[in-house]
């Protein structure tokens, strides 16, 4: 289920230039108002398989046609804002998600400066066709860290690594497995990635201003998947790569981008 939101601005029109934490927790205020034991597990436990957790939730930078940046600081010149909300599609929780979020008043930012939103409208977008092979943008950064747990070591890869198509395709196992509770079908193929754009890095920082900060650095690009159809459907509604409830890995396919209206420029 995907979910196009577009917020008007009530106060403010600063917001921190890394704002996905902040709008992260934004969402969740959102969806806890709505039902707190779904939020609760949702934040908390997600599906799981063998100590892994998936949130298979996801969302895109916000989409703003006129903007201006000044130091760590984000101006919006616009008096609304779009937002792709998406989760993994689950029958039993379409209708709780779309009244949620119906004329809801979000407040994103930090100590420094927030904006208040009115979300204005709420629209449930269609399911595209999902075949072998497909186009994708990424519309929030796209995530893929190799772990060595004998040392505790952590690299963020870049796309071009050959490494980055093989973590994602095993996270898109994973997750397959944590969502069905079952093993994927044997034949299916291994997910093959071709970047088809220069990826643009950017890094978001968790937690910022704490003791607990920690940054992460994805990537922005178009790129092209090969793969099982129903593992492409699982990382366009719940997110590729890592992380994806805290703003990383949301994508569009590019050739229904404009049949959605899309803006002049996502930050």
């Amino acid at each position: 289920m995907r979910l196009k939101l577009i917020l008007k601005l009530l106060d403010g029109n600063c917001l921190p230039c890394n704002y996905m934490y902040e709008l992260s927790s934004a969402l969740y205020k959102v969806l806890n108002e709505g039902n707190t034991d779904f939020t609760t597990w949702l934040h908390d436990k997600g599906y799981c398989k063998e100590k892994k957790s998936f949130k298979l939730f996801t969302f895109s930078n916000l989409y703003i046609p006129r903007f201006k940046i000044e130091g760590d600081r984000l101006g919006i010149l616009t008096d609304t804002v779009q937002l792709i909300v998406s989760f993994y599609p689950i029958e039993a929780i379409e209708a709780f998600v779309m009244g949620v979020f119906r004329n809801r008043r979000m407040e994103i930012g930090d100590r420094k400066s927030r904006v208040a939103f009115e979300v204005m409208t709420v629209e449930r977008l269609p399911e595209p066709e999902f075949t072998p092979k497909m186009i994708f943008k990424a519309i929030s950064p796209v995530f893929v860290e190799e772990q060595f747990p004998d040392t505790s070591r952590t690299v963020h890869l870049t796309p071009g690594d050959p490494r980055f198509a093989e973590l994602l395709h095993l996270n898109l196992l994973e997750k397959y497995r944590a969502f069905h509770q079952q093993e994927p079908d044997p034949q299916w193929p291994v997910t093959r990635l071709k970047v088809l754009s220069a990826p643009k890095a950017k890094t978001i920082a968790l937690r910022a201003g704490t003791p607990q900060e920690t940054k992460m650095k994805g990537y922005l690009f178009n790129f092209e998947l090969q793969g099982e159809p129903e593992l492409l459907r699982l990382g366009y509604y719940g997110g590729f790569g890592r992380l994806n409830s805290q703003g990383f890995g949301c994508t569009e396919i590019i050739r229904l981008i404009q049949s959605i209206s899309s803006p002049k420029a996502d930050v």
